[in-house]
């Protein structure tokens, strides 16, 4: 879960989705997962997608450590990426350029604002013009967010095209308000691919 710009690996944590999970696995709602908060730094906030850039960061150094590291399924079926804001941005850029990666992908008011970044990296055109093979989406925004004009476009260009995705506008802004708010909705979906958890994924050492 990927964080904004101006934000740190911390704000999945402040917002409370690492106690909400919990609270969700020990009551049954949700089956066993590990969600990875990593900080976007300088390069998050200073290029636009392809290679070098954040993407690489994510594709080739973080996965493979975590998945080397820790007990994770190491295999597209046990992956989702999701982001909020800028984060948003490039859950979408990543899993639109690298569908065949991820199960899962979440813009949660995704800033689709980079004018920097070419059509073969934009998700507002990558995801049109990619094929996304079986990649679940999920967008949402609130009704107030500045920000709203391009995702909505890129859920209006979705739904023209057939690309099948979930699309959820709710009340509220562009802040931690609106984020926490739906933290339950976004466990939900993402668990949604791994209802079969126990059965699929391979046993811990």
């Amino acid at each position: 879960m990927l964080p904004g710009n101006g934000q740190t690996d911390a704000i999945w944590d402040t917002l409370g989705l690492d106690e909400a999970a919990e609270t969700g696995i020990k009551n049954g709602d949700l089956p066993p997962l590990l969600i990875v908060m990593p900080d976007g730094g300088w390069i998050a906030h200073n290029s636009s997608g392809g290679p070098n850039s954040y993407e690489t960061v994510i594709t080739d150094d973080l996965i493979p450590f975590i998945e080397t590291t820790y007990c994770a399924w190491p295999a597209a079926n046990g992956r989702a990426i999701g982001g909020v804001s800028r984060g948003g941005y490039w859950a979408l850029e990543i899993a639109f350029r690298h569908p065949d990666q991820f199960v899962s992908v979440g813009g949660h008011s995704a800033s689709l604002l980079d004018t920097a970044a070419g059509p073969n990296i934009n998700p507002q055109y990558t995801g049109l013009n990619n094929d996304l093979g079986d990649l679940r989406i999920y967008l949402d925004i609130g009704a107030n967010d500045g920000g709203i004009v391009n995702t909505r476009k890129l859920h209006e260009d979705m739904a023209a095209n057939n690309i099948p995705h979930t699309w959820v506008l709710n009340e509220g802004g562009h802040n931690n308000t609106y984020w926490s708010a739906h933290l339950a909705e976004y466990l939900a979906w993402y668990a949604i691919a791994w209802e079969d958890t126990a059965v699929l994924s391979p046993p811990c050492p």
